[in-house]
């Protein structure tokens, strides 16, 4: 007679064992339209991502995909072209094994594929529509916090045959990957979208499976690049369920909803702008749902951008709540801002424009000196000096200003560098005046 410790200590063992045996993954190549090199250089890349949790068997077999031979696999993985010559009772079954919970990813000219089944197209989220560029683009990550995404930097460059598709709907996947559409020009031949949406990566639920698509591919050396195989690393963790995540869609609408502006510093002065000032918008759905902060200019951050009358903004930081971004040293007529999330537009918020709008983030001292970091101090000279002249007081008493203008290295970020007054008080009362505005900071 078994005794119960026993069968619980062998269940566990067999636990065990079964969750330490790798994912077995379908690497299907099969071509039936344009051959891409690349095929053996992402069959390569992805037997060597981590051979531990993937055990990848590459075929281009048309008849290994059946329901029979498929219970061999936890994923499926298309790097295809071409109508492929599937029967019905393979189509059936293809879907099949996803929906019952499979995993599926695709690659580049996976798009390119099965036109004249729509249900495939369904199961991918798009088809390939054209590639209007072949040359060197930035990527933005719309989706930061997704595990397919996650580690990525908010951006980066990558040269490749970039695809546009149709039957593509935001409503219907959730957008990791998009283009930088100021790295190309929109009106070169051949491109078909007007709303320029270029997404490049997308994940989307089918049945209890999982669906992950990155159109990137055309060159060997992209699946070299060390953001291409984390990409490619992190879809099959999703797919063969190593890591969880909503696949809700987002970035489709309703449109955002921007209600306010004031300086980023201490949100002074509401609805006026101020040249080369950093600024702070506050609203409602002003990203798809992510939220991001930029360590350089971005035009495009979580899947959001600004316009100002048309000129996109440099964006610092994006929330669906809040998004900074800098205003240039010339401000046009008349000004408005627009905010666009994923293909939705807010409504105009018209604004004023003042000299400046000051606000101060902090001070710090040293000796006899402090400095005041702030924003929205106006226009610059060619020195990178203020324009105008600001007025300093310390616990009311008025100090010498040594320097006023650009905080080197940091656009948007001004200091003021002025001597400190001897004072008993124990808070210390700052106030900065310029071109007629005031800002002030207490400090103990």
């Amino acid at each position: 007679m078994l005794r119960p410790w026993r069968l619980m200590v062998g269940l566990l063992l067999v636990a065990a064992s079964l969750a330490a045996q790798p994912k077995r993954v379908l690497y299907f190549s099969h071509t039936a339209g344009f051959r891409h090199s690349s095929i053996a250089t992402a069959r390569e890349v992805l037997r060597t991502l981590d051979p531990q949790r993937w055990q990848v068997t590459a075929s281009e077999d048309l008849a290994i995909i059946t329901a029979n031979r498929l219970r061999d696999f936890d994923a499926v993985f298309f790097f295809t072209s071409g109508e492929l010559a599937f029967t019905d009772s393979q189509k059936r079954d293809l879907l099949d094994f996803v929906r019952n919970g499979g995993g599926f990813g695709a690659t580049h000219s996976a798009s390119d594929t099965l036109y004249s089944w729509p249900e495939y197209g369904e199961l991918l989220g798009g088809y390939f529509d054209g590639h209007p560029w072949t040359q060197a683009v930035t990527l933005d990550v719309e989706d930061p916090t997704h595990p397919v995404t996650r580690g990525l930097p908010a951006s980066f460059r990558l040269t490749d045959e970039i695809y546009q598709h149709r039957a593509f709907d935001r409503s219907r996947v959730r957008v990791l990957l998009t283009l930088d559409t100021r790295t190309v020009n929109l009106r070169a031949g051949g491109v078909n979208r007007t709303d320029e949406d270029f997404a490049l990566a997308w994940v989307r639920s089918y049945g209890r499976g999982r669906v992950f698509y990155s159109a990137l591919g055309h060159f060997d050396e992209v699946f070299l690049d060390p953001n291409v195989q984390r990409i490619l690393r992190q879809g099959l963790e999703w797919i063969t369920g190593f890591t969880d995540s909503d696949t809700t869609p987002r970035g489709a609408g309703p449109a955002p909803v921007l209600s306010a502006l004031t300086e980023a510093a201490q949100y002074g002065f509401p609805g006026t702008l101020s040249p080369g000032a950093l600024m702070s918008l506050f609203g409602t759905g002003l990203t798809s749902g992510s939220t991001m902060a930029a360590e350089s200019d971005h035009v495009r951050l979580a899947g959001t951008s600004v316009a100002l009358n048309g000129t996109p903004l440099p964006i610092l930081y994006a929330s669906p709540g809040q998004v900074n971004v800098r205003l240039p040293e010339t401000l046009p007529a008349n000004p408005q801002i627009v905010v666009r999330a994923g293909i939705a537009n807010s409504l105009p918020l018209p604004v004023r424009e003042a000299p400046a709008t000051p606000g101060i983030f902090t001070v710090t001292s040293a000796g006899d000196q402090f400095t005041l970091w702030a924003t929205g101090l106006g226009a610059l000279d060619e020195r990178r000096r203020t324009r105008l002249t600001p007025r300093v007081t310390y616990n009311g008493v008025e100090v010498e200003v040594l320097y006023s203008g650009e905080a080197p290295g940091f656009p948007g970020l001004y200091q003021v560098n002025a001597r400190r007054a001897p004072s008993p008080a124990v808070a210390t009362r700052i106030s900065l005046e310029i071109g007629g505005a005031v800002a002030e900071i207490v400090r103990p």
